[in-house]
């Protein structure tokens, strides 16, 4: 343990002092995929030291190292060595129990804190295809790494999710982490259903690609749906959660009727700005035609009416 946790030191301290220019004749740090393949090592379940004994050998030499910069701390460097200060920010005050589960961290702080108690009943939720063609709208919001999602006025709100080749590893290990030691907390498992459940086919994956939800180098759509899918198998079911509610209004908003109907009228009709104007024109015509003619019914209506005369009384009688 003491020989594994020196040689994590070591490398997130000569990442933090590492400028990409420069060159230190180590190839782990030297080439980018050497320094990709031990920082993904460093995230498998099955490998992780606990945190607190990193941090207490740590703290003997941050000093000696860091004369000049006062706020230095160890979970500063392990943020940055993990999320590079671009995956979004990580509370103070949270704690996390090794670099696994920093990883979960990250995530499950995107989710609002009021929403952390009583949730309804589980509700299912249909692909995205189907919910597009039933009038359910998709807009993405460009928070990296975060699971909340919203629906309001039909549309539904989903921060992008991209997906490399290396994704699904970190997932699986962030879910066997919450499926073992966060029973009742399994947010990421949870936001995983929900996107099972909206992802059926590459025809989901290109429409929320098309919106700009799903970004992805897998090469094909039908890799990221597959992926997905595979993701969902074998998740134990905790009950209800935070997308429990989110699903059950979508599921109202598409079993709507008149939703459907203008849904369909605008597929069918206004599905491009030409075929848009053309059917207006279409119905302006019609409408005038449709006048024209009850106007001239009515002409001819006046025409062949006779005229009543009214009856003339003599005083005499």
């Amino acid at each position: 343990i003491l020989h594994d946790s020196v040689f994590i030191l070591e490398l997130i301290l000569r990442d933090s002092e590492k400028k990409k220019a420069e060159k230190t004749g180590d190839p782990l740090m030297d080439e980018t995929c050497q320094g990709d393949i031990a920082r993904r090592d460093l995230t498998l379940l099955e490998n992780q030291l606990p945190y607190f004994l990193l941090d207490k050998l740590f703290e003997p030499i941050i000093h000696t190292l860091f004369q000049e910069v006062d706020d230095i701390t160890f979970r500063k460097l392990v943020i940055h060595f993990f999320l590079d200060g671009s995956q979004g920010p990580i509370r103070v005050y949270s704690n996390f129990s090794h670099f696994t589960d920093l990883l979960r961290c990250v995530r499950v702080e995107t989710l609002p804190l009021y929403y952390f108690g009583e949730f309804p009943d589980r509700y299912e939720i249909y692909h995205a295809d189907k919910l597009h063609r039933g009038g359910v709208t998709f807009n993405v919001v460009e928070k990296s790494l975060s699971m909340d999602v919203g629906f309001k006025n039909g549309c539904l709100k989903i921060p992008c999710f991209f997906v490399d080749d290396h994704s699904e590893m970190t997932l699986r290990n962030i879910m066997a982490l919450e499926q073992c030691h966060y029973a009742y907390n399994t947010h990421v498992c949870n936001y995983i259903f929900f996107m099972d459940s909206l992802i059926d086919s590459k025809k989901d994956v290109a429409l929320l690609v098309e919106k700009g939800i799903i970004k992805h180098i897998l090469g094909d759509h039908g890799s990221v749906a597959t992926m997905v899918n595979r993701l969902g198998l074998g998740l134990t079911d905790f009950g209800p959660s935070y997308y429990s509610d989110i699903a059950k209004n979508v599921k109202s908003h598409y079993d709507n009727l008149l939703n459907k109907s203008l849904a369909v009228l605008k597929s069918v009709y206004f599905n491009n700005p030409w075929r848009g104007t053309a059917t207006v024109a279409a119905t302006l015509l019609m409408l005038l035609t449709l006048f024209q003619t009850v106007t001239s019914v009515l002409q001819v209506l006046r025409q062949n009416t006779p005229v009543q005369v009214p009856e003339i009384y003599s005083l005499d009688t």
